[in-house]
């Protein structure tokens, strides 16, 4: 897990980056999209979602996935301890990850953009308590989301063990979920990220239900 607390912590500074960035190009090319702490954190919560629901999936492929194709699953279903017991262990380590790194993540960028506007003046409003109150609750419930969402490329993975048909479902969850137009995104229909999260967490019961009565060969 440190080789991804490492790539997490590479991801944060590439998204530092590009928060700062985004509105600087803005100007160069005579726009204004970019004015105002609301659509900063928009697009920072966004990246980060995005980021890190891609990460799931590639947690899932090494974690579970990859474990089946190097055979090294039979060695951990020989420890006395059910099946199903273990993959649960691994997806709460996979969603607890997400969970964990989107709260962090928006944090840390967030942070370093406020800190690094309060020099360069990229934005002028001011930043008010109730507005990061707001922030932090569209944060969590974000990351609870995204935490569940993460769990749906397991299905697509189980089916025929494949690591690359993991990775891209969390792609393609990503090019649908993490899409922001003009402001407007899918998560900002509640019951949309609420509907998959659920989603995700019925097709993990559905992936693992099973397992102790299946041939892991």
């Amino acid at each position: 897990m440190l080789g991804y607390v490492k790539a997490a912590f590479i991801a944060n500074i590439i998204m530092i980056v590009a928060a700062c960035l985004l509105p600087i190009a803005e100007r160069m090319e005579g726009e204004a999209y970019f004015t105002n702490y609301e659509m900063m954190f928009m697009i920072i919560n966004t990246m980060v979602r995005a980021t890190f629901i891609v990460f799931s999936g590639v947690l899932i492929a090494k974690l579970i996935i990859g474990e089946y194709n190097n055979k090294t699953m039979h060695l951990s279903f020989m420890y006395p301890i059910k099946r199903h017991k273990f993959i649960i262990a691994k997806l709460i380590i996979v969603s607890s990850f997400t969970f964990l790194a989107i709260v962090l993540s928006n944090f840390i960028v967030s942070a370093a953009f406020y800190g690094i506007n309060s020099f360069a003046h990229l934005i002028t409003e001011p930043l008010t308590k109730k507005f990061i109150s707001e922030q932090a609750i569209t944060v969590l419930l974000s990351a609870l989301s995204s935490a569940g969402i993460g769990l749906i490329p397991l299905y697509f993975g189980m089916i025929k063990k494949s690591v690359s048909a993991t990775i891209v479902t969390s792609l393609l969850l990503v090019s649908v979920v993490g899409s922001n137009f003009e402001g407007f995104s899918l998560f900002n229909v509640i019951a949309i990220p609420v509907t998959l999260a659920a989603i995700g967490l019925i097709i993990a019961y559905m992936s693992i239900r099973n397992i102790e009565n299946v041939d892991i060969n």
